[in-house]
């Protein structure tokens, strides 16, 4: 067994969760009831596996009092659930926003002091804490977990390793020694992350004692909540009392009250109850995970942070790849071929995404920026994802580069090549360019243990305005990349990552709809002189011609592969309402360049025609469209398409008053 785990524990009221985090993103898990403890019942199911574990995380109920004093636990646990002694009621300290209705850690450790007397020396941790202490004799907490209490020292992020498990720790737990343990998180924060829910995501954690809130935002009156600390997000929530007699539908009726202060926004929901389809639908919620919400939450934070490697620092290599990436906590590297842009970004150390539809600007990080003409074998070595988007020109040659570093790291295992190019067929040109020249060694590990993934596009990224920081980059507010899940060798779990069988297809559509309806604005936008895409776009007489152009080629694309003609529609009016949008700044001018290659045969305006010819279907309009891109500058066609009749209609057009 090679393979290495990341161990989450959740220590709950009344059943504990263990779970295996594997390196592809898989796991397993066993649950059993708390009442059993916790060392001996995790030793029996780890057996052997235990020395394969490479980070450990672990959450525990909360809040309680535990106190650890001069190498030993001190007086008694008190849980979160006991009855409080009037006496020892104590406000909050701190920037926590908590509800009166529960006893939080100054009270707690109020009543620990009745039982006790005073703490003195010892230092007051969580139960999460005092099992972290068990595996590596180090006393760690974080501030979010100990709600409302503001003490000094022993504070750590709650990502951050504060030891590794000692020979002690490994006879307890069965966990090899060695392994790190980080000081890990409360439990409404780790169901959180296993939801994977990001900012202004409604959370609904729909277990015994229910959570349900919002991710990220500022404080606000009624609503519970917790600024963010580390990489963990602000949360604003309320609590549904643990009552086994609350009737579905007064839960149900709790939880739409906060759903009615934030009526826009999507609700996800893990949890035990999760798994009930019927209470998911009722709450018109979006189903992300059973009864391992919180355990494979707090493996998720405890895991090495995966890292990405890609190459194109430019608006969709920063302003989408690596906003996915960093939301879904991998480290990511830029690598480029322009140097005044690898210069900019390494003095700069970050660069913001403006998001045109909230206003937000969210600030991001590479852990490193390199030139293409680095050595970049270490990279290689330390990377478990590829991806490119640097323009479908650069691949074949960019392939022949990566071909030595990038065949040492396959030596070690599996990784996938993700193309974010608006290029026909990139999978296949950059495969068949590796296997140019390799060896017989370089050709095993290329066939046998690389996958290459072409992906679809649809969010526009574009130049920052003058007020801006010329680094910044301009988004539309879209949160997924269609990718082709036949074609990978590992198994990628990034928030945002559509993977979709039968892609080839997929990608046709995207070309012969999006980047179709794209290309006859842009290009007849050019020649009736406007200058950004959405104005050419608002042009009744473009729109027109540019929704009829898209219904062309949906008409053969259903013909063709079947595809469902009121979805279709629906692309086609998608696609011009995004080119509609004058939030987004978009010059023609970069939606235009590169003419040959869009002219091409299987490109957005001849690979629709010749479909339609294929069909027997009408295409006039595309015609049309190609001989607007034929006039613009640079612009020429390998092979001869009837064009007469359509430039005609295009001279006529363009003298009419409307344009």
């Amino acid at each position: 067994m090679s393979d290495s785990f990341t161990l989450g524990i959740d220590v709950g009221t009344s059943a504990t969760k263990v779970l295996l985090l594997k390196s592809n993103s898989t796991w397993e898990m066993e649950v059993w009831p708390s009442t059993e403890g916790l060392w001996k019942p995790l030793r029996n199911w780890l057996g052997n596996r235990g020395q394969y574990i490479s980070r450990v995380g672990i959450t525990t109920h909360g809040p309680s009092a535990v106190v650890i004093r001069d190498g030993e636990l001190c007086g008694r646990m008190i849980s979160w659930y006991e009855s409080l002694p009037e006496q020892c009621q104590r406000p909050t300290e701190g920037n926590h926003r908590l509800s009166s209705t529960r006893a939080w850690v100054p009270a707690r450790l109020a009543q620990w002091e009745l039982e006790n007397g005073p703490i003195g020396s010892g230092v007051a941790v969580q139960l999460k804490d005092f099992h972290n202490w068990q595996l590596t004799g180090f006393i760690a907490r974080d501030r979010r977990s100990m709600r409302g209490f503001v003490g000094e020292g022993h504070f750590h992020l709650p990502q951050s390793v504060i030891g590794q498990v000692t020979a002690e720790g490994s006879a307890l737990s069965g966990i090899g020694e060695g392994a790190e343990v980080i000081c890990g998180c409360d439990d409404l924060t780790a169901g959180v992350i296993g939801l994977g829910a990001n900012s202004d995501v409604l959370f609904n954690l729909a277990n015994t004692s229910e959570h349900v809130g919002m991710v990220g935002g500022q404080p606000q009156d009624g609503i519970s909540w917790l600024p963010p600390i580390g990489q963990l997000p602000a949360l604003s929530y309320n609590v549904i009392p643990s009552n086994s007699e609350t009737e579905l539908e007064e839960r149900n009726q709790l939880v739409q009250k906060l759903r009615d202060r934030f009526p826009k926004q999507e609700m996800w929901i893990g949890g035990g109850f999760a798994m009930n389809p019927e209470l998911v639908k009722t709450r018109n919620a979006v189903y992300k995970a059973g009864q391992e919400v919180s355990v494979l939450g707090i493996a998720k934070l405890a895991r090495r942070q995966p890292l990405a490697v890609i190459f194109g620092a430019g608006k969709v290599g920063r302003g989408f790849l690596a906003q996915l990436l960093n939301r879904a906590n991998w480290k990511f590297a830029l690598v480029d071929s322009h140097a005044n842009t690898v210069e900019s970004l390494q003095e700069a150390g970050e660069w913001g995404i403006y998001n045109l539809a909230s206003g937000e600007t969210e600030t991001l990080r590479a852990t490193e920026i390199r030139h293409i003409g680095d050595d970049l074998s270490e990279l290689f070595s330390k990377a478990d994802l590829i991806l490119t988007s640097m323009g479908a020109n650069q691949l074949t040659q960019w392939a022949k580069l990566i071909r030595a570093p990038l065949c040492n790291r396959l030596e070690n295992g599996n990784i996938d090549i993700i193309l974010a190019e608006n290029h026909p067929k990139p999978a296949t040109a950059v495969r068949e360019a590796l296997r140019e020249g390799a060896n017989e060694k370089e050709m095993m590990l290329i066939d046998g243990n690389l996958g290459i993934a072409q992906a679809q596009v649809l969010r526009s990224c574009i130049e920052p305005t003058n007020q801006q920081h010329p680094l910044t980059i301009q988004v539309q507010d879209h949160w997924t990349l269609p990718l082709d899940g036949d074609a990978l060798r590992t198994k990628i779990q990034i928030d945002g990552f559509e993977l979709k069988p039968n892609f080839e297809r997929e990608l046709t559509r995207k070309l012969f709809t999006y980047n179709c309806v794209n290309a006859m604005v842009c290009y007849i936008g050019h020649l009736a002189g406007y200058k950004w895409l959405a104005d050419a776009a608002n042009n009744p007489m473009i729109a027109e011609l540019a929704l009829k152009a898209g219904r062309e080629s949906s008409a053969a694309l259903v013909a063709a592969y079947g595809f469902d003609a009121e979805e279709q529609q629906m692309w086609c009016n998608r696609a011009l309402a995004k080119y509609q949008d004058e939030t987004i700044r978009d010059p023609i001018e970069r939606n235009a360049r590169d003419p040959i290659r869009k002219l091409g045969r299987f490109e957005r305006l001849s690979g629709p025609i010749h479909l339609c010819i294929e069909q027997n279907l009408p295409h006039q309009t595309l015609l049309i469209g190609v001989a607007a891109a034929l006039r613009y500058p640079g612009a020429r066609m390998t092979e001869t398409l009837p064009t007469g009749e359509a430039e005609s209609r295009l001279e006529s057009l363009l003298a009419s008053e409307s344009i």
